[in-house]
Parts: C-alpha cells; structure tokens; sequence
C-alpha cells in the first residue's frame, strides 16, 4: 500500500473481484498479530486514516468512525480487521461495511496501512482474509471497491489481487461515466509507471 497523491486530481472508480478469485489467505507478517474490534481503537484507527491520506485530518476519522457505529455497529464489530505491529500500535486496517454506490451490497472499506509498517504485506492479508470472509456469504454479487486516481498505487494492487475495473453503472453514475472515469485513471496509472521507470 501507498498514501494518496494529493498531487493528482481526484477521480473515482470502482473495481470488483470475481467471487472465489482468491483461494488462500495470506499470513500474517512475523511480529504481527489480530486484534480484534475495541472502541479503543477509534482514535488510533482515525489517526491511521490521516497518515494515509484518506481524510484530511483526525476530527474527520473520528467523524467517519461515529459513522460506521452509528451506522450499522454490528458490520464494524464483526467484519473490520485490525492488525497489531510488534510494538501494539495499529499497523494496518480494512473492513466489509455496506457501501452507497449499490444498495444493500457490501464493499471492502478503508484499506489503511501505516507508513510505519508497509512493504510487510499486511494489506494483502486484510485484503485476501476480508474477500474469503464476503465469499462465505451468501449471495451472487461480487466483492466490490470504491478508489481513486490518487491511490494509483492501491490500484496496482487491487489489480494484482484480482480486481478488475468495473465499467458499468451505479449509483447517480452512468455506464458512459463509468468509461470515462476508467480511461483518466488508465492514463495516470500509465504515466506514474512511466514516471518510475525514469528515476
């Protein structure tokens, strides 16, 4: 995982991953250990959305938190993950929590991991243990996901893992808008991979 580039301008996509596309979990890193839902982490967890740029700053990660409690409490208990690093600090995050681009369907939400603790695989573990989990529930929806231009480097691993750019409709978004939201996307994933290979 990476933080967002607040250098790109934001555009949001949506990926969806085939059901039964992933057949193992991967484990976790050594040193690294579950920890399951505690109201303690709703500081922590906001502070973890800051550093990776998914809000702009602490008051509105714990705004998002008194969201999801307020919400649906039961679907942040039993389906968010939360690891620990050697130290008992939070090192990475991600949870199924019903998304508003489809109604009623589960999506794979706020995939975090501290800057900390990445390159230690621990978003592929959430990502991997939370898509096993969605398979074991009933239902013929794939799993899905909201991201953006500015986590080009979530997308690649979205991609790696199975996801695949959905292209059609979905909540005040047309199929044409879908397309289009795609092809900016394409071309900054494709500039950013150029950009790299020339340092």
């Amino acid at each position: 995982m990476t933080i967002c580039d607040a250098t790109i301008p934001f555009t949001k996509v949506l990926m969806v991953l085939p059901r039964k596309t992933i057949q193992e979990e991967q484990p976790l890193a050594p040193g690294y250990t579950w920890a399951p839902y505690n109201p303690d982490l709703r500081q922590p967890w906001a502070r973890l959305m800051v550093e990776t740029g998914l809000v702009k700053d602490e008051e509105a990660g714990l705004a998002q938190w008194d969201k999801m409690e307020q919400e649906d409490p039961e679907k942040l208990r039993e389906h968010f993950r939360f690891i620990l690093g050697p130290d008992n600090d939070l090192a990475a995050t991600a949870g199924l929590f019903p998304g508003h681009d489809f109604p009623g369907r589960l999506r794979l939400h706020w995939v975090a991991t501290s800057l900390n603790h990445q390159h230690k695989g621990l978003a592929r573990t959430l990502i991997t243990a939370l898509a096993r989990e969605y398979d074991a529930m009933p239902g013929s929806y794939p799993l899905y996901l909201s991201t953006q231009s500015q986590s080009y480097g979530a997308i690649k691993l979205y991609s790696r893992l199975g996801f695949q750019p959905y292209m059609g409709a979905y909540e005040s978004h047309t199929r044409e808008q879908s397309e289009e939201d795609w092809k900016t996307v394409t071309d900054i994933l494709r500039q950013t991979e150029e950009n790299s290979r020339t340092r």
